[in-house]
């Protein structure tokens, strides 16, 4: 009967699953830069492209942090001033 748990489990194991997959997809990715190399302008715009998304999710973050600091203080500064 342990036998049989022993095999469920490593059926059910996500870990093994996560494991493998990650190595599955690494060797897909050098696999296919060997046989399919990247032409040399995509590759260009697909830098300047992964740059410019880079930069806009940085700035949306900072102007989201800074929206919400000024909320939090806003709110603080009524918080405050109701109690006085």
């Amino acid at each position: 009967m342990a036998d049989i748990m022993s095999r469920v489990q490593g059926v059910t194991d996500r870990e093994k699953w996560v494991e493998r997959r990650v190595s599955f997809v690494a060797k897909l990715k050098a696999t296919k830069a060997v046989w399919f190399p990247p032409a040399p302008v995509k590759s260009g715009k697909k830098a300047a492209s992964t740059a410019k998304k880079t930069t806009g999710r940085a700035a949306k973050k900072t102007a989201g942090t800074a929206k919400k600091t000024t909320s939090r203080t806003k709110k603080a500064s009524k918080a405050a001033a109701a109690k006085a």
